[in-house]
């Protein structure tokens, strides 16, 4: 039987919603979630216990206890692995220190693949694609770097996208959320208050939440109604974006590809601003 993790990222596995949630907690935290009680699994992924139950059969498991061991014995083959054993313990010597954090960005590039499910990418694509129903995103102290990035690019592809900046205006913008509206909330570990009040202010107004943060315990899981995460551990003594940057640059990559008026949208957009160059040389 292959790796574990192998096995419920697999993307030839037919799931439901519900168990996709279930695999979603698994992959958050992997393999803390699925060491413990199943009651505690079911509560993390807002599931009922008969849904981990149908999961793990899918896999192949008898049960629940055969699907621990299975975990145990793949978290106990990754402890064991050259990559990990020959990971640096020490405190790299200064002069090596450009070169192992481009070498430790790489690894957990790698470790990004398997977070996030292909039908999470599918659902959020076509939610972002859908112009019927604006998009709003809103990022933290840092993050806010990704979600203005995303928001340049959204504009090239399609219409009704707009900046939730934390300042005065921020309520106005809330109150005109509607029903499934698209609001991207990016809050990574230290999480801020404000983020929750934007998700929160999008779940009142039946919009859709899509919160991009790291493997831990944000307290925006609860209401989000899909989650990309990324690890933020690096060997800096401060957190990582190159992971979740990666992640909304794969999500572009996804929409450009299935952006259907792409180069009719660009080229209007293109003649427009030639037009307003030409037109500010003139007043000139």
């Amino acid at each position: 039987m292959p790796p574990l993790r192998d096995l419920i990222t697999d993307p030839g596995l037919e799931l439901t919603p519900s168990e996709r949630k279930v695999v979603r907690a698994l992959l958050d935290q992997y393999p803390r979630n699925g060491l413990g009680p199943m009651a505690r699994l079911a509560e993390h992924a807002g599931v009922s216990d008969p849904t981990i139950v149908r999961l793990v059969k899918k896999l192949g498991f008898g049960g629940y206890a055969e699907f621990q061991e299975a975990l145990l014995s793949d978290m106990d083959h990754r402890l064991r692995s050259p990559r990990t054993l020959l990971q640096p313990r020490a405190q790299q010597n200064k002069d090596d220190a450009w070169a192992h954090y481009l070498a430790d960005s790489h690894r957990l590039l790698v470790d990004t693949q398997s977070l996030t499910q292909p039908e999470d990418v599918r659902i959020l694509t076509d939610w972002l694609l859908d112009a019927r129903h604006q998009v709003y995103c809103f990022g933290g102290r840092f993050s806010s770097l990704m979600a203005t990035y995303l928001l340049n690019h959204l504009r090239l592809l399609r219409p009704g996208c707009f900046a939730l900046e934390d300042n005065a205006l921020l309520p106005d913008r809330l109150f005109d959320l509607q029903r499934q509206d698209v609001v991207l909330v990016f809050d990574y570990r230290r999480y801020q208050t404000q983020a929750l009040r934007v998700a929160t202010a999008a779940k009142n107004n039946n919009a859709r939440v899509v919160l991009f943060t790291d493997i831990y315990a944000s307290p925006l899981r609860e209401m989000a109604d899909l989650i990309i995460s990324a690890p933020v551990e690096s060997a800096s003594p401060f957190d990582t974006m190159v992971p979740a940057l990666a992640q909304v640059e794969a999500l572009i990559a996804c929409l450009t590809l299935r952006s259907p008026d792409l180069a009719d949208r660009l080229e209007g957009i293109d003649a427009l601003r030639n037009d307003f160059a030409t037109h500010l040389l003139e007043d000139k």
